[in-house]
């Protein structure tokens, strides 16, 4: 199956309630989406940090890149929240990789196992929402499995 040009605008009630069904143990909520990121706080060790996530897409390499900023009061050694993100992605898909303080995403990598090829052709955040656009998309995995139109159908006997 193939999708052309598809765009979903994801809201911070939308990812909320994404973390909350995928992860719910996990003491994160977003606040705000800004042009800038995707603002949020974490329950980190013993602090509540605050972060901002920037949503980074390269066509040409089909990657798609969050790069990870987090404040608190405290200093945060970066050493240490690159040895958190490290971590908690250990047993992550292939196509995952952890630079600096950035998550890095390789969606061709990451999908191939699942037969889908993806183009992102916009990975931002705008007026309030996370937009992802992409371009095309193969289910190959779906080929031959959907019905199609007018096989299983009788003739009326007129």
């Amino acid at each position: 199956m193939r999708i052309s040009n598809i765009s979903f605008r994801l809201t911070k009630e939308d990812l909320n309630e994404m973390i909350a069904e995928l992860a719910p143990d996990v003491r994160l909520r977003i606040v705000d989406i800004k042009s800038d990121g995707v603002h949020g706080q974490f329950r980190f060790l013993m602090w509540n940090i605050d972060f901002c996530a920037r949503p980074y897409c390269n066509r040409e390499k089909g990657e798609i890149a969050v790069e990870i900023t987090a404040r608190k009061l405290v200093n945060i050694p970066p050493a240490l929240v690159q040895m958190s993100l490290q971590e908690a992605i250990k047993d992550a898909p292939s196509g995952i990789e952890v630079l600096r303080q950035s998550l890095k995403l390789n969606v061709p990598s990451i999908l191939e196992p699942l037969q889908i090829s993806l183009n992102v052709e916009d990975f931002s955040c705008v007026d309030g929402s996370l937009v992802i656009r992409v371009s095309d998309c193969d289910l190959a995995l779906l080929k031959g499995k959907l019905p199609s139109l007018g096989r299983h159908t009788q003739p009326s006997g007129r």
